[in-house]
């Protein structure tokens, strides 16, 4: 009894699924064939495969509707028309032209302070400057790569 249960709930959710995936598809597909029947001369749109131009012309030809875009600029302008159905998306004109104004808040340059160690030598010595340490290094390595070139030449 439990196992017909469990099997009748699995086939209601598997139904349920395919039923919302047939409504969101319907749904999509209802707002893109009003967005191209919305289209208009100027408005730039992408095609399918990702062409961008804007729409210069349109006409319907034995039933279908077609689109003529501009793509390209400058001297690379180019033309050709394509099928109402290629037309996947079509640029927000108010959003494009708007600047998005963000503001960008900087912290406070905090001064750099050298880090001083005291260190005990075997000697008993104190050492300090850390910095003095990596000056060194810097100045043999210096060292190092000009012995090289001399020798290269």
């Amino acid at each position: 009894m439990g196992e017909i249960i469990i099997v009748v709930i699995l086939l209601v959710l598997v139904i349920a699924l395919f039923v919302v995936s047939y409504m969101k598809k319907k749904k999509f597909n209802t707002e893109l064939g009003q967005m191209r029947n919305d289209l208009k001369i100027g408005d730039k749109v992408m095609t399918d495969t990702g062409v961008v131009g804007e729409v210069v012309d349109s006409y319907v030809e034995e039933e279908y509707k077609y689109f003529v875009l501009k793509t390209g600029r400058g001297q690379n302008v180019g033309y050709f028309t394509v099928h109402a159905n290629a037309i996947y998306y079509v640029y927000n004109k108010d959003n494009n032209l708007q600047e998005k104004k963000t503001v960008v808040k900087v912290a406070p340059k905090e001064e750099k302070t050298e880090e001083v160690k005291e260190v005990e030598t075997p000697a008993e010595t104190k050492v300090s400057e850390v910095k003095e340490d990596a000056d060194n290094k810097e100045k043999k390595t210096n060292v190092k790569t000009k012995s090289k070139s001399k020798k290269a030449n």
